[in-house]
């Protein structure tokens, strides 16, 4: 009752980015269809020329770019399928969609389009596109850097196999289980959001000077993130002014890696390739991206 006042401001929040993945699942059945994620797993097993971890650099820096193009959710709409096409190559899947939720997430913090908990932080910011890419863009880019060199030392023993003529194994995304998985965390976040919006309001946020303030606000950015996803906590932390919301939406992006219901890309993952797509192993990898990338963007002063 406290929180029906927020019913409108949440549900506001959470429609663009249910809209855009529901488009952005349709558009992956469309590619899949039309054969693309086998086409683009051929041209990368082919440019590894036998190499596993040559291929799962090149999964990583597609997956990057493709964060760049259409968030980090839609990266991992389009990778998941090429990754299961990908295993038809005789290559462990699991190492490859690591990589991808991995990389999706810390580098979602380098543009304000990578993660739609940018845009909600950044519109209490009045900071220019510009300027916030100066900013986030090499904290971003380190820190996923840093997870996909992490995920691939843990993940060393099965990216040891080789690459091979394509065999015929079953590799279709479940894109319709992806669909009614959006429609469900859409509810689940505006309920979420129902309850975090008035509770943001009446907490005051402290402006926490110098790097031990940035790494609290981050840490605690992330903790929420990890216990209520970060999209509802992104409304939490659109209170967060000045420099230190930068450290917010590292938490965010970053921190939100440490656990499987960080954010919507990771759980969205998992429902497209029908496993888990997160691993325990990297919480800790999460916490020393995010200390690198608070530690760049205070050096940036962000």
């Amino acid at each position: 009752m406290l929180g029906a006042g927020a019913l409108r401001p949440a549900l506001l929040a959470t429609a663009p980015a249910v809209g855009f993945l529901l488009v952005a699942i349709l558009a992956a059945a469309a590619a899949v269809r039309a054969g693309i994620p086998a086409r683009l797993a051929a041209v990368l097993a082919g440019a590894s020329r036998g190499r596993p971890f040559v291929l799962y650099s090149l999964v990583c820096a597609a997956t990057a770019a493709a964060t760049a193009a259409v968030s980090l959710d839609g990266a991992v709409v389009f990778l998941v399928p090429t990754v299961l096409e990908l295993g038809r190559y005789g290559i462990p899947r699991r190492p490859l969609l690591l990589g991808v939720v991995a990389v999706a997430n810390a580098f979602s913090l380098a543009l304000p389009e990578g993660n739609p908990a940018n845009l909600l932080v950044l519109g209490r910011l009045g900071v220019g596109a510009g300027e916030y890419v100066s900013r986030a863009l090499p904290a971003g880019a380190a820190a996923a850097f840093l997870c996909a060199l992490a995920v691939g030392v843990l993940e060393r023993d099965r990216l040891r196999a080789d690459v091979g003529e394509a065999v015929p194994i079953a590799a279709s995304a479940r894109l319709a289980r992806g669909a009614a998985a959006v429609l469900r965390l859409g509810v689940q976040l505006s309920s979420l959001l129902v309850l975090l919006i008035p509770l943001a309001a009446d907490v005051p946020v402290p402006e926490l000077g110098g790097i031990v303030g940035r790494l609290a606000v981050a840490s605690a950015a992330a903790a929420a993130a990890c216990v209520a996803n970060n999209l509802p906590a992104a409304a939490a932390a659109a209170a967060v002014g000045g420099p230190s919301a930068f450290a917010a939406l590292a938490g965010l992006s970053v921190g939100a890696l440490a656990a499987e219901h960080g954010s919507v890309a990771t759980l969205l993952a998992g429902d497209l390739a029908g496993t888990r797509a997160h691993d325990r192993r990297l919480a800790p990898v999460a916490a020393a991206a995010l200390a690198l990338a608070v530690l760049l963007l205070w050096a940036r002063g962000a």
